[in-house]
């Protein structure tokens, strides 16, 4: 109970000094608690300026390092998918030749080789050509396996089979065979991301 009539007796006599205008008592200590605060406020910006510089500069270098292994895993992707598809400077009759390699290894004659297409892009080529031929079932799943587990990638689409006439045991077939160029075995240019900056 004490503390408390204490205190008030301080309020009543900071009043009264306040009615008599005697201001000297509180100047020192308002000046000293506005300079103290002003100090701390140009430090706490400061620091506060330095924190936030330091953490855009963690935050560049971490979308640094993560953008690298992307662009090491995805150079790595390509430079595999160059190692499982045919030479780009064959690209105008590898695809024959090795249907001609296959289809001979079979003892099968291609009835009707349709037109080589290519279809360039930036940087894959399409190479396609539709054969037609007479086989029995054996060749053509020797054909089938020659032709999709080939070194370099091969794909059949559109195989139609139909009973020969007049043979029997022999198929004809009509299909399309596929394979893809990488137009610049080199990886087209992009910066690495230490190129860039």
């Amino acid at each position: 109970m004490r503390f408390f009539l204490d205190i008030k007796e301080g309020l009543i006599d900071i009043k009264n000094m306040l009615l008599e205008q005697n201001y000297r008592p509180f100047i020192r200590p308002v000046v000293v608690v506005l300079i103290v605060g002003i100090v701390v406020s140009i430090l706490n910006n400061r620091a506060e300026t330095k924190i936030l510089e330091m953490r855009r500069k963690v935050d560049a270098q971490q979308a640094e390092v993560e953008n690298e292994v992307e662009y090491r895993e995805s150079k790595s992707a390509y430079e595999r998918l160059v190692k499982e598809v045919p030479p780009v400077d064959k690209k105008n009759e590898w695809l024959l030749a090795e249907m001609v390699s296959i289809f001979s290894k079979l003892g099968v004659e291609a009835t009707r080789t349709g037109k080589h297409v290519l279809e360039d892009s930036d940087i894959f080529t399409l190479s396609s050509v539709n054969v037609e031929a007479e086989l029995d079932y054996a060749q053509l799943g020797k054909m089938v396996e020659a032709i999709e587990s080939n070194k370099y990638f091969m794909r059949i689409s559109d195989l139609t089979v139909t009973r020969a006439d007049g043979s029997l045991g022999k198929v004809q077939i009509n299909m399309k065979v596929h394979t893809v160029f990488v137009n610049d075995p080199n990886q087209p240019a992009v910066p690495t991301p230490t190129e860039a900056n």
